[in-house]
């Protein structure tokens, strides 16, 4: 009996298994491209060729948590329009990650699993050596002086939480950001004629 029940179990458990990854989303790409002063991408997909269920919508996850459910098949910030803004690339401190997208279905918002993941660049400057060169800013969180460590910075900027232009400042290793509003913001920094993106707080 023991041995029927531990064989019911195993069966279960691949029948299971094999019928999330029957019907999971297709042709999941991603692009992403900088122009300054904005972070532009889409996210797009199909849904399940042969639904189960009644198909209500996605998960949209950047690595395993998630970021959001939607209905629509794309995730874009573009010129033409919007529908999440650049919050998404606003993952891990903007450094690069894995996203993907499962089918989630009725009744009881059951979930595929998903079989295809893309790279994201993260916050985008021209999406080339994002986290090269990535100097230590101090004291983080601030209430005007900021110090970062490196004496060869060519170009600094400074960016709202959305990524866009705020000002530039003058390129040296100590800079005042006293008269910026409280909140949170990137300095967009050319070193050596790489790129890198810091988040700091000011107080």
């Amino acid at each position: 009996m023991k041995k029927f029940i531990g064989s019911l179990v195993i069966i279960l458990s691949f029948i299971f298994h094999s019928f999330g990854q029957i019907n999971p989303i297709e042709n999941l790409t991603w692009s992403q491209w900088y122009e300054f002063p904005n972070n532009y991408f889409i996210l797009e997909w199909e849904g399940p060729a042969m639904p189960h269920d009644d198909l209500i919508g996605y998960n949209v996850y950047r690595e395993d948590d998630l970021y959001r459910f939607q209905e629509e098949t794309s995730l874009f910030n573009l010129v033409e329009g919007s529908n999440c803004e650049t919050d998404f690339l606003f993952y891990n401190d903007g450094s690069p990650f894995y996203a993907h997208v499962t089918a989630v279905y009725n009744p009881d918002a059951i979930e595929s699993t998903y079989t295809q993941t893309v790279m994201v660049d993260g916050l985008a400057l021209n999406v080339v050596d994002v986290n090269q060169y990535s100097p230590i800013i101090y004291p983080n969180p601030t209430t005007g002086i900021l110090n970062i460590e490196n004496k060869n910075i060519d170009k600094i900027i400074v960016l709202d939480l959305n990524g866009k232009f705020i000002r530039e400042l003058e390129a040296k290793p100590q800079i005042d950001v006293s008269q910026l509003s409280k909140g949170i913001y990137f300095l967009q920094l050319t070193i050596n004629g790489k790129k890198t993106i810091k988040k700091f707080i000011k107080e």
